[in-house]
C-alpha cells in the first residue's frame, strides 16, 4: 500500500496542485469581496431566457448555478457545451460566455452566434480573445484572476455566475449562506489535507483499481456527480462513470444484470442530500439493495451544511481531494492533461 508523506506528495504532485486546493477558500473570500458590487449595464427586464457556454472546468460554474437556480429562477436557465447554441437563443435572451483562459474556440464559436443574435452579453474570463472582444464589443465582463487549471479555478468560475443571479433576484440566498460555506471550505480544507483523518484518502484507497461510478437525484445534486467525474478523470488520470436519479431506474439499472465480468471492478458513489426528492430518495435506497453486491464498494456520501449552497460545495470539495489523493496513489501528477494539450495542437493544425 502506498504510503502518502508530505515528501511522498510533493514528489509527485510536482505542479502543486495540492496547494490549490488548499487555496479554495481563499479564492472564494477573495471572489466574493471582489464582486460585492457588480455593475452591469444588461437590462433584464428585457429577459425571458437564460444561456450560459462553456466547455470543462469553465462549465462547471454554470451547471452549478443552474441546478442551484432550478426552484427559484422565473426564466429556464440553459447550459451549451458545443460550438453551435440553440435556435431560441435571440433578444430576450441573456447570454453568458464562461471560459477561463478566454481562448476557449467552442465557447468563443458560441459568442459569435450569440452577437449576431441580439443577445445580451456577459463574459466570465480571466482574459484572452474573449476579453479583447467583450471590451471591443462593449459586453459587460468580470474578469477573474487567471494562471491556474479551469478545475482549480471554481471558486472564481462560480461566485460571477452566482453574483449574477443574486443581482436579477434569480436566487433567495445571499451572505449568510457565502458566509457559511466559506466557513465550510476552510474547515474542509484543513481536515481532508491532514493525512492522518482525511475521509478524502480512505474513499480514495478503496476507490483505487476500480471504476467509479457515481450516482445523484437529477436536480441539485447533478452537476455535483459531474464534477467528481471530471476531477477523476483529469486529476487522477482514471475514467469515471455517473448517473442521475430517476432516470437511472428507467434503463441503467437493468444493466447491472450481465456484469459478471466487472465483479470486483466498481465502487458505487451515492451522493445524497437532505432535500432530494422524497421518491427519488425512496428510489435511491431501493436501487442500492439490488445493486451493492455487485460492487466492489458502495458509499453513500451525504453533503453537510445548512444552507442549499454549503451543501453543494460540500461534496465538491470532498470530490476535489478525493481525486488528488487517487491520483497520488496511482503515482501520476494531477495537474497535466497532456491528452487535452495533444488533442487542442492536433486542432490547431486543421485550422
Amino acid at each position: 500500500m502506498t504510503k502518502l508523506t508530505d515528501s511522498y506528495i510533493n514528489s509527485v504532485d510536482q505542479d502543486g496542485m495540492r496547494n490549490l486546493m488548499l487555496r479554495f477558500p481563499d479564492h472564494w473570500s477573495e471572489i466574493r469581496n471582489e464582486t460585492r458590487n457588480l455593475d452591469l449595464e444588461v437590462d433584464f427586464s428585457r429577459v425571458s431566457n437564460i444561456c450560459l457556454a462553456g466547455m470543462g472546468g469553465s462549465a462547471i460554474g454554470g451547471d452549478l448555478i443552474r441546478a442551484y437556480s432550478y426552484d427559484t429562477s422565473p426564466v429556464p436557465v440553459n447550459v451549451v457545451r458545443h460550438y453551435e447554441i440553440p435556435e431560441w437563443v435571440g433578444s430576450d435572451t441573456l447570454f453568458i460566455g464562461c471560459s477561463y483562459s478566454g481562448n476557449t474556440e467552442e465557447t468563443l464559436s458560441a459568442v459569435n452566434q450569440a452577437v449576431q443574435k441580439g443577445a445580451q452579453i456577459i463574459v466570465v474570463t480571466s482574459g484572452g480573445e474573449l476579453m479583447v472582444k467583450a471590451q471591443k464589443n462593449d459586453f459587460d465582463y468580470i474578469k477573474i484572476p487567471g494562471g491556474l487549471p479551469p478545475r482549480a479555478a471554481l471558486a472564481y468560475s462560480f461566485i460571477p455566475l452566482f453574483r449574477i443571479f443574486q443581482l436579477f433576484d434569480l436566487i433567495e440566498e445571499g451572505k449568510a449562506e457565502l458566509d457559511e460555506t466559506e466557513e465550510l471550505l476552510y474547515d474542509q480544507a484543513e481536515m481532508f489535507s491532514d493525512l492522518q483523518s482525511s475521509e478524502a484518502l480512505e474513499l480514495a484507497r478503496n476507490i483505487k483499481d476500480t471504476l467509479p461510478v457515481i450516482y445523484a437525484d437529477d436536480t441539485l445534486m447533478e452537476p455535483v456527480q459531474l464534477r467528481w467525474r471530471g476531477q477523476f478523470e483529469e486529476n487522477a488520470k482514471t475514467l469515471a462513470y455517473g448517473n442521475s436519479f430517476p432516470e437511472m431506474n428507467h434503463n441503467e439499472i437493468v444493466g447491472w444484470d450481465q456484469i459478471a465480468h466487472l465483479t470486483g471492478r466498481l465502487t458505487v458513489l451515492s451522493l445524497r442530500d437532505s432535500e432530494d426528492n422524497k421518491r427519488v430518495s425512496a428510489r435511491m435506497d431501493i436501487t442500492k439493495d439490488l445493486i451493492e453486491d455487485h460492487a466492489v464498494n458502495y458509499h453513500t456520501l451525504h453533503t453537510t451544511g445548512d444552507s442549499r449552497l454549503t451543501r453543494l460545495f460540500s461534496l465538491i470539495q470532498m470530490a476535489d481531494w478525493t481525486s488528488l489523493y487517487l491520483a497520488l496513489l496511482y503515482e501520476v501528477d494531477p495537474t497535466p492533461v497532456s491528452r487535452i494539450d495533444m488533442l487542442k495542437s492536433k486542432l490547431s493544425e486543421l485550422s
